[in-house]
This record gives structure tokens, C-alpha cells and sequence, in this order.
């Protein structure tokens, strides 16, 4: 079945920007597809009512995370040969072309800081990010606010002693709920970072301006196709399955929540970190330990029982360099999770 709508895959055919063999396809069991350009399926499932799930799965943003790359195919793959039905609205996503080819982050400029509405210098990202937010629009257009989710899959850069781990972005609606943290438990994802830091990134985007469940979700570590350890995934993707599916959550887990205490911004052209650069995150420091210099000024663990994410010294001037968490207990409040 999949031949009527790709030549050999979504993947595949988005890679070799070949034209669709059809840009619209109803299968058998009811369910539509619709490519809307390269990279981009839509997926209607038979029957949509007010409490369906709409759902963005995005990947690609950052061209050398592949698994997340993987895992979209997959499920394109998996509803164009009816191996199961969706029960969900979903568009998935394979963003930037160009930055996987030459298997890197980017090409001009981070991607994935470009989603806030602000002017930002022209790039090759810039316009790709000016389309994404128009289809993120198009999408969630005429829908109901608490049926809105988005998980925004990358890979960390570095190893981390949570393989897998989730970023909630900051967001002044409801944007924790009971089913979303209940998808993070039951899928293995391992920890969660909540962020009240205005942001820029694509899941922010999502969750700030529409409301959606958004979520940025580090899945494993980056590698070339291909060599991807998908067996550390099965958990998360089994989930995602059953999401997709509308079925109940078979899997089990421990999720550990973290509180985002701050972000350390590169301000200088003379900046460094103290440590090594094969540095885990999550590794913790205690407070007041120095972790660099930012020209003549030292970098210092400002909160006690702190750890460090993402440090990436190599950032561009003014744009995060790390994030610093706590450990934090949250609990349900009329339905949303605060700490």
C-alpha cells in the first residue's frame, strides 16, 4: 500500500525531494493522507469527533538527531500499509533537509531558537522556521485547545544519565495535564525538566501561543542513520503507538521532575566550561562550584542540589549555553501538574 502514495517512503522520497506518486490517499480501513509539501503528512483518521487528538510529531529540526527521524517514518510507514489504525489527527514532520544531508545541527543558525515572534537575521532556518509556524497554525486551526499536543523529537548532543528526557516550555495555559504526564510515565521517558522561562523553541511556539501538550523530548543520543539503539526507544515508541491508536497505556515507569532554575547565556567571545566536553548531563555540581568563565567572569552552580543540561559552550553569542535544574516534587492542581 504504500507505494500509492511514495515512491519508497516518506523518508525517502522527502530525502530525494521526488515528486508523490499522489498527494492524497484514502486507504481501505478510511483513513486520509495528505502530503502538504516535502517533509510534511497529514493523517486523518476515519472518524474525527470534538474530543479528537490532534497531534504534531516533528523531528529533523536539528539534521543530525536521527532517531526521532526513524521513528516518523516509521509510523508513516507503518498507517500507509494498514498495520494498525489511527484513531488521531497527526501531522508529522521532517523539517530541514539540508542540515541532514551534511549531517549537522544546522547550517546558518540554531533552528530551534527561532520560533518566537520577534525579528530575527535572514537565514536558511529562518524561512524554515517562518513555514513550520504557519503549518503549526494550519493545523491546530478550528480545533479545541485541550485536544492540542505536540512532541518535538531530538537527540541530546552529549550522553546524559537520563536517556530519555522531556522539556515541558513555559506557558500560561494548562499544559501539564494528568493524560499528558501519564503518557511521560508510562512510555519510560525517564525525567522531565519544567521550564517557566519564556522561550523560543518549537514546543514553546506550541504550547505558549495554541496550549497544545507540548513537549521538546530527548530520545537517546545523536548517531548516523542507521546506527540509532532503537531498543532503548521500544518503551517510548509502543506508547506513542498506543496514543496514536486511542488505546489504553500498557507500559510502566519512573519519571523524576525537575524544576528549570535558570539558563546561563553566552555573553562573551571568550567563554569556556571548566569541565570535559563528554560531560553527561544532569551531572551535578554543588553550590557556588565553578563551571567557567564567561570572559574575566566566573560561572558558578547558583542553586544547591544543581545539575547541568545541554552545556554547550560553542553556542552563539547571546543564545543559551546551558540550562542548570533541581530535583522538585509537583502535584496535581485542578488538573495540571505545578511544583
Amino acid at each position: 500500500m504504500a507505494g500509492v502514495m511514495f515512491h519508497h517512503s516518506f523518508l525517502q522520497d522527502s530525502v530525494q525531494d521526488v515528486t508523490a506518486i499522489s498527494n492524497t490517499v484514502i486507504l481501505d480501513n478510511g483513513v486520509q493522507l495528505k502530503l502538504w509539501r516535502r517533509g510534511v503528512l497529514e493523517v486523518i483518521p476515519a472518524s474525527v469527533s470534538r474530543s479528537t487528538k490532534h497531534i504534531i510529531l516533528s523531528s529533523g529540526v536539528h539534521g543530525n538527531e536521527t532517531a526521532p527521524i526513524e521513528i516518523v517514518d516509521q509510523l508513516a510507514t507503518d498507517i500507509l500499509q494498514q498495520k494498525w489504525q489511527p484513531q488521531c489527527r497527526l501531522l508529522l514532520i521532517i523539517a530541514h533537509f539540508e542540515a541532514m544531508h551534511i549531517e549537522k545541527r544546522f547550517v546558518e543558525t540554531n533552528l530551534n531558537r527561532l520560533f518566537a515572534d520577534i525579528d530575527y537575521p535572514d537565514s536558511k532556518e529562518l524561512a524554515i522556521a517562518q513555514q513550520l509556524k504557519c503549518d503549526v497554525a494550519d493545523f491546530f486551526k478550528h480545533t479545541a485547545v485541550e485536544c492540542r499536543w505536540h512532541f518535538d523529537m531530538h537527540c541530546s548532543i552529549r550522553k546524559s544519565i537520563h536517556y530519555t528526557f522531556a522539556i515541558s516550555p513555559q506557558s500560561a495555559f494548562k499544559t501539564r495535564s494528568v493524560s499528558l504526564i501519564d503518557f511521560l510515565e508510562k512510555s519510560g521517558v525517564e525525567a522531565i525538566l519544567l521550564s517557566e522561562e519564556a522561550s523560543s523553541t518549537f514546543s514553546w511556539l506550541s504550547s505558549s501561543v495554541y496550549g497544545a501538550q507540548a513537549l521538546t523530548l530527548e530520545l537517546g543520543q545523536v548517531a548516523q542513520f542507521g546506527y540509532n539503539d532503537m531498543g532503548k526507544l521500544d518503551a517510548f515508541i509502543t506508547a506513542l503507538r498506543e496514543l496514536i491508536k486511542g488505546d489504553a497505556l500498557s507500559g510502566t515507569g519512573t519519571l523524576q521532575a525537575y524544576q528549570v532554575a535558570c539558563s546561563i547565556y553566552r555573553q562573551r567571545e571568550a567563554f569556556e566550561f571548566s569541565f570535559a566536553n563528554e560531560l553527561p548531563n544532569f551531572t551535578k555540581f554543588t553550590h557556588k562550584q565553578q563551571l567557567g568563565w564567561d570572559g574575566s567572569e566566573p560561572i558558578t552552580m547558583p542553586v544547591e542540589n544543581g545539575a547541568i543540561v545541554f552545556p554547550n559552550p560553542s553556542v552563539e553569542i547571546k543564545q543559551r549555553a546551558a540550562l542548570i535544574v533541581a530535583p522538585c516534587t509537583p502535584v496535581f492542581v485542578d488538573g495540571q501538574w505545578q511544583y
